[in-house]
Parts: C-alpha cells; structure tokens; sequence
C-alpha cells in the first residue's frame, strides 16, 4: 500500500515537473523573461522535492 502512494506521488511530481517545463517554454516563444525565470525556479523546486523529502 506504501508503494502505491509513493508511485502516485511521483506520477504528481513528474506532472507537475512536465507542466511546469512546458510554461517555460511558452514563456521562452513569448520572450518574456521573467515568466521563464519563475518557471525555471519552480521546476527546480519541483525537482528537488525527492531529495528535500527523503
């Protein structure tokens, strides 16, 4: 039952990370700089969360 929690946080934090490399992208085609900044620091956090966790 633990390993399903895990596997479905994961599945959450690849979503958000795909989410959030798609904005930047949107932000970069746009060439609004500061969005992309943002975005670029939430997928870091969104990356680092594992190991902040663990």
């Amino acid at each position: 039952m633990i390993a399903v929690r895990y596997f479905a946080f994961f599945v959450l934090l690849l979503a958000g990370l795909l989410s959030a490399i798609k904005q930047m992208s949107l932000a970069l085609d746009e060439g609004n700089l500061e969005q992309f900044t943002l975005w670029t620091g939430i997928a870091s956090i969104i990356a680092g969360l594992p190991i902040i966790l663990w």
